[in-house]
């Protein structure tokens, strides 16, 4: 399961519906709480958790922090605007934080660094 945080409703619904079309179960979040519930609770796992970095009012290295607590196996992908500085300073010394993609991005782009950080193969053999 991916969980997708996004700061607005409209981007998080387009970057759910991208990854449903490929096959992965997503489940949307607007708030920390919900998605570091989700990762103590959720029944199929959380294999990946993406971010977007301009959410209002979060903190990114608590929320990694929290994230890497209840399971350091699960993986971060964080999203910024291309503006925005660096969003997590000491993110690539974090083992959890798996990769950094900055707007505007190719949807191959997109879905070339949700297997990556994922852990997904990009290409399945029979």
């Amino acid at each position: 399961m991916i969980l997708v945080m996004d700061r607005e409703n409209e981007d998080l619904q387009l970057i759910a519906s991208l990854l449903k079309k490929s096959g992965f179960s997503v489940h949307q979040c607007l708030r920390k709480a919900d998605v570091v519930n989700l990762c103590r609770t959720s029944h199929y796992g959380v294999q990946l958790v993406i971010i977007d970095t301009s959410t209002r009012g979060i903190t990114f290295s608590e929320l990694l922090d929290e994230i890497q607590a209840v399971d350091p196996g699960i993986r971060v992908l964080l999203i910024s605007d291309q503006n925005e500085p660096e969003p997590v300073q000491d993110w690539p010394l974090r083992s959890n934080v798996r990769g950094h993609l900055s707007r505007p991005f190719r949807r191959a782009q997109f879905l070339g660094s949700v297997l990556e950080a994922a852990r997904e193969p990009l290409v399945r053999t029979a």
